[in-house]
């Protein structure tokens, strides 16, 4: 049903002088092309079904810009969104993201959380530098 309906607002458009499309009689069918993905609907547990899709994304099963043409939503948008957002979070000092979440980078906003870069106390540095010398 889509696509026919597609075809005909294209048609109409271009011959009513809405949209310039170079070459449109000779690329029709480059014009026509597009992916058709319907709106998700939310299954009676919305938490279940987003960790769901989460680890769907994780799993590499399906990709961030699918999941959000999904919802009705374009990725580049989003993203674009989520980072002037989070520009400005960063300038006022706030941070809307629980701490763990798959928003926040593993220890984010966990004061007592270990320094990722700072070397570990339980390790030997001379052995450590010996180790990775060459014969």
């Amino acid at each position: 049903m889509c696509r026919p309906v597609w075809a005909r607002f294209m048609d109409v458009a271009v011959l009513a002088g809405g949209l310039r499309l170079p070459g449109y009689d000779r690329r029709r069918a480059e014009y026509l092309a597009c992916t058709w993905l319907p709106t998700k609907w939310d299954w009676v547990d919305p938490l279940k079904d987003a960790n769901a899709e989460i680890a769907q994304i994780e799993a590499g099963l399906k990709s961030r810009t699918q999941a959000i043409a999904e919802r009705g939503y374009d990725a580049e948008q989003v993203d674009a969104e989520i980072a002037r957002e989070r520009d400005r979070e960063r300038r006022l000092g706030l941070d809307f993201r629980r701490p763990g979440s798959p928003a926040q980078a593993p220890g984010a906003g966990d004061q007592n959380a270990p320094d990722q870069n700072a070397p570990d106390p339980n390790q030997d540095p001379v052995q450590d530098s010996t180790q990775d010398a060459a014969p």
